[in-house]
C-alpha cells in the first residue's frame, strides 16, 4: 500500500451528467491506494459524486447510492437521452423543482457540509452576477440541487438570495477552488468529449458549447498535477447507460495504477 507523501491532497471532479460515473472509478484507484484527501471541489455531476464520497469515503457506497437513485428516478421521471428542439423552445423547463428537489433529497436528507468526513467546496453559478458561486456551508441538498440545473432542462432554483445555475456553466473543473484553499497537490477527473457534428443549427449551438466548455477545461485541468482522464463518449442524459460507462472507467483507471502510484511517490 503507497500513502502521498503530500500534506493537503485536493480531488477536482468534472461536470457532465451520467459521465460523472466516471468519477467513481477515480474513487475506487484512490480506495485501493488509502489516498487521504483533505478537500474536494465538484462542479454538478462532479458535486454530487463529490459529495457522497465526503458524506461516506468509500467509492463502492457512493456508486450504490448515486445508481440506486438514478434507477428510481428515471422510472419516476423517464429522463430523456435526447430532448425535441421545440420541448426546449416552448417550455420554461422540462423537469421540475419540485421533481428534481426529491432525487437529491434521497441522496442527501439533511445532511450538512460540517457533518462530512471530507471538506467539500460545490461550484454553482450566479445568475445575476454572472460568476461562479463556491458553497461550503449548509445543507448538501441545497447546495449540490444548485450545482446540478441544467439550464433549459431543469427549472432554475435560489440560493443564497440569487438565481443559480449548474456550475459547469463556468467552471466544469474546479481546480482553482482547490488551489485558493491551499491544496499542495491536486488530482483532477475528466472525461474526453468529441466535438458533435453540426449538420442543424440546434447542433450547431451544441458543438459551440461543447468548444467553449474544452477552452475553459483546458485552463482548469493546468492547475491539476495528476488527471485521470476518461473518453467516454455519451450524451449528459444517457443515465441508462450508467453501469457501462462505470465499468469502461473502472478498467481504464486500473490501466493506470502503475503511473498514479509514480506519482504517489514522488
Amino acid at each position: 500500500m503507497v500513502r502521498g507523501e503530500v500534506r493537503l491532497v485536493g480531488l477536482a471532479l468534472e461536470a457532465g451528467g451520467v459521465k460523472g460515473f466516471t468519477h467513481i472509478a477515480t474513487l475506487k484507484l484512490l480506495d485501493m491506494y488509502d489516498v487521504r484527501l483533505n478537500m474536494i471541489a465538484g462542479s454538478s455531476a462532479g458535486a454530487i459524486v463529490g459529495a457522497l464520497y465526503a458524506m461516506y469515503g468509500d467509492a463502492d457506497k457512493v456508486y450504490e447510492e448515486f445508481s440506486t437513485n438514478v434507477v428510481s428516478f428515471m422510472k419516476d421521471k423517464s429522463l430523456k437521452s435526447s430532448v425535441p428542439m421545440f420541448e426546449l423552445v416552448i417550455k420554461k423547463a422540462l423537469i421540475s423543482l419540485d421533481d428534481y428537489y426529491q432525487f437529491f433529497k434521497a441522496l442527501f436528507g439533511k445532511t450538512k457540509f460540517s457533518q462530512l468526513k471530507t471538506k467539500l467546496v460545490v461550484v454553482a453559478f450566479d445568475c445575476e452576477n454572472r460568476e461562479s458561486m463556491v458553497i461550503d456551508e449548509g445543507f448538501l441538498v441545497d447546495a449540490v440541487l444548485a450545482s446540478c440545473t441544467v439550464p433549459g432542462i431543469f427549472e432554475p432554483t435560489y440560493l443564497c438570495g440569487t438565481r443559480v445555475l449548474d456550475g459547469g456553466v463556468l467552471s466544469p473543473l474546479p481546480t482553482e477552488e482547490l488551489k485558493k484553499r491551499g491544496m499542495d497537490r491536486i488530482i483532477a477527473s475528466i472525461f474526453n468529449e468529441e466535438i458533435p457534428d453540426y449538420q442543424t443549427q440546434f447542433s450547431l449551438l451544441s458543438a459551440l458549447d461543447s468548444i467553449k466548455n474544452q477552452e475553459i477545461l483546458k485552463q482548469e485541468m493546468q492547475i491539476a498535477d495528476f488527471v485521470f482522464d476518461y473518453p467516454v463518449q455519451a450524451e449528459w442524459s444517457e443515465f441508462e447507460r450508467y453501469e457501462s460507462i462505470y465499468n469502461e472507467a473502472l478498467k481504464i483507471a486500473m490501466d493506470r495504477r502503475d503511473e498514479f502510484e509514480n506519482f504517489l511517490r514522488r
